[in-house]
């Protein structure tokens, strides 16, 4: 599994968009993106990347959460490259919804899917178990400072991150954690299940 963090348009507020192809572009690898962003910026960088022969650069989509910072280009990518898109919840040009602890295919490998409710009903993780990364979308995976209040689903959703092999996150709108990923997300749990919860 190859993963390309895209660039994001200095102009609008957007998400954090990362294309997830095959080590080797073979033509059963299934190109993916997570989370488009607002609108079709990434569209001309996509193309400059070496997606394979013989096929679209982005065959299917994968939505963190139907919020419109990651969702609103979605219309772009399915009339650029007719991929089809999967979430959690439905929502406009959804093709597919998924479930908890579902795999889909992305690459070369395989993601399984994590319901993790908190930032919004329908957000989900994306857990590679073969690199042992997180795709974390907005769920809150960096807790900085006690206090504050957390919902009892939020609570449970990070024990169970907090259960996984996890040496990288790459988040909805922060740099990617490449170093300290597993101890980052023992210590937000501490700091949350000392809080109040609602």
């Amino acid at each position: 599994m190859k993963i390309v963090p895209l660039k994001k348009s200095p102009a609008t507020y957007s998400c954090n968009s990362y294309l997830i192809l095959g080590d080797w572009n073979r033509i059963e690898d299934v190109n993916t993106l997570v989370d488009p962003g607002v609108d079709d910026f990434i569209l001309a960088e996509i193309r400059e990347v070496s997606t394979g022969f013989g096929k679209e650069p982005v065959q299917q989509v994968v939505l963190t959460h139907n919020h419109f910072d990651h969702t609103a280009g979605v219309a772009a990518l399915k009339d650029a490259f007719g991929c089809r898109v999967f979430a959690y919840g439905n929502g406009p040009l959804v093709d597919e919804t998924l479930h908890d602890r579902q795999f889909i295919k992305a690459g070369d490998d395989f993601l399984e899917v994590l319901h993790t409710p908190g930032h919004s009903g329908d957000s989900v993780c994306l857990y590679a178990p073969s690199l042992q990364v997180l795709f974390s979308g907005d769920t809150q995976v960096r807790v900085l400072a006690p206090g504050g209040s957390y919902c009892r689903e939020y609570v449970e959703a990070l024990k169970r991150l907090c259960e996984l092999k996890i040496r990288g996150i790459y988040s909805g709108h922060d740099r990617p954690v490449v170093q300290g990923a597993h101890e980052m997300l023992q210590q937000s749990l501490e700091l949350v299940l000392a809080a109040q919860m609602i």
